[in-house]
């Protein structure tokens, strides 16, 4: 997975509300967001966090979205972030990290290749970035901030863990 990604707000929003945002340093060289989606991260966040620390690093790199007109047909149905960001993945040609359930609906509908969080703590734990007693706190961080994980998908990461090592 190690490379580009284009992202939507909701997962970066969630990592950072957890403080563990620079996990996705472990797997991605650049993460390219549509201007919306920096737009709505950067909203809550201090000028001197660690999200435009590493945008002028250069790992987080806002892009501009170039004039598509499906744009007007995606905000009928999902936010404007998640619609820029899923036009921007086509346009440029990468996968998606993106939660919400009509974001990764529409992507997928799209042909775009989409992970989600839970995807990214597998990979991280399939790269053994992530520890077996690490995995059990960030998914208590992840409940603490009200992160939707169902029962099912939460015991397959730890199960995964466990017969991983």
């Amino acid at each position: 997975m190690k490379g580009l990604i284009v992202a939507d707000s909701s997962p970066l929003i969630t990592l950072l509300n957890i403080g563990r945002f620079t996990l996705l340093e472990k797997l991605f060289t650049h993460i390219i967001v549509p201007n919306k989606v920096a737009e709505e991260v950067g909203r809550g966040e201090a000028n001197d966090s660690i999200w435009f620390a590493l945008q002028a690093s250069g790992f987080i790199r806002p892009a501009p979205l170039q004039t598509d007109p499906r744009l007007a047909v995606l905000l009928l149905q999902i936010d404007p972030g998640e619609s820029e960001a899923i036009l921007l993945a086509d346009q440029l040609k990468l996968p998606l990290l993106i939660d919400e359930k009509a974001g990764r609906k529409m992507a997928t509908l799209m042909g775009l290749k989409i992970t989600g969080l839970v995807g990214i703590l597998g990979a991280l734990q399939q790269k053994g970035e992530i520890s077996t007693t690490q995995l059990p706190d960030i998914l208590q961080d992840l409940e603490r901030v009200e992160f939707r994980l169902s029962t099912d998908l939460k015991r397959r990461l730890l199960e995964q863990t466990t017969h991983g090592e």
